[in-house]
C-alpha cells in the first residue's frame, strides 16, 4: 500500500497540472468532456507506474506526452468510429506545431492558475469567478454579497499583484479571458 507521503506527492501533482492538462487536451481535441476522462486516465496511468512524484521535470513529460498520445489515439478512434457508422465527421488532423502551441498556452495556463491561488482570499474569489465562470461584476457582487465597486476594487488589485507576478504573455491571456 502506498505511503502517505507518496499519495500526498501524487496529489500535489494531480492538483499542479490537472488544469493545464484539460486545457491541452480540449485544445487538441476540441471536447472538454472527452479531455477531462482523457487526463483522468492519464493520472490513473501515472499512479499505476510511479512511485516518486517528486521528480517534476520527469513528471511533466510524461503528463504531457501521455496526454498528447491519447488525445491522437481518441481523434483516431472517432474518425474510425465515424466511418463505421457512415457520418461524415470533419476531423482536422492536428499538427506537431498545434501540440507544441497548445502545450506552451497550457504551461502559461497553470502559471496563471498558480499565480491566482496566490492572491488574498477576496481577489482570488473575485478574481476566479471573472476568469472561472465568467461572472460579471453584478453577478460576483450578489454572490459574494459585496458592492459592485468592491468587486471592480478587488479586482483591480487583483490584476494588479498578478502584473507583478506574471509574465507579459501570461498577462496578456489573463486579461483576455476575463
Amino acid at each position: 500500500m502506498p505511503g502517505k507521503e507518496n499519495i500526498d506527492s501524487f496529489n500535489n501533482v494531480v492538483k499542479e497540472y490537472y488544469p493545464a492538462l484539460v486545457f491541452f487536451a480540449e485544445k487538441t481535441i476540441n471536447d472538454p468532456f472527452a479531455a477531462q476522462e482523457i487526463v483522468q486516465d492519464v493520472f490513473v496511468r501515472l499512479w499505476e507506474r510511479k512511485h516518486d512524484f517528486n521528480n517534476d521535470s520527469n513528471i511533466r513529460n510524461y503528463l504531457y506526452l501521455s496526454t498528447r498520445n491519447s488525445c491522437l489515439n481518441y481523434l483516431r478512434d472517432t474518425k474510425r468510429r465515424a466511418q463505421r457508422e457512415k457520418q461524415i465527421i470533419p476531423l482536422s488532423p492536428v499538427s506537431e506545431e498545434d501540440i507544441t502551441n497548445n502545450i506552451i498556452l497550457s504551461e502559461i495556463w497553470r502559471d496563471i492558475d498558480q499565480a491566482i491561488n496566490t492572491l488574498p482570499e477576496q481577489c482570488r474569489k473575485v478574481i476566479k469567478m471573472a476568469f472561472d465562470e465568467g461572472k460579471d461584476t453584478g453577478e460576483i457582487a450578489s454572490s459574494l454579497g459585496i458592492t459592485e465597486s468592491t468587486v471592480r476594487n478587488q479586482k483591480a488589485r487583483g490584476l494588479s499583484i498578478l502584473r507583478k507576478i506574471l509574465s507579459d504573455k501570461a498577462m496578456t491571456l489573463l486579461i483576455s479571458l476575463i
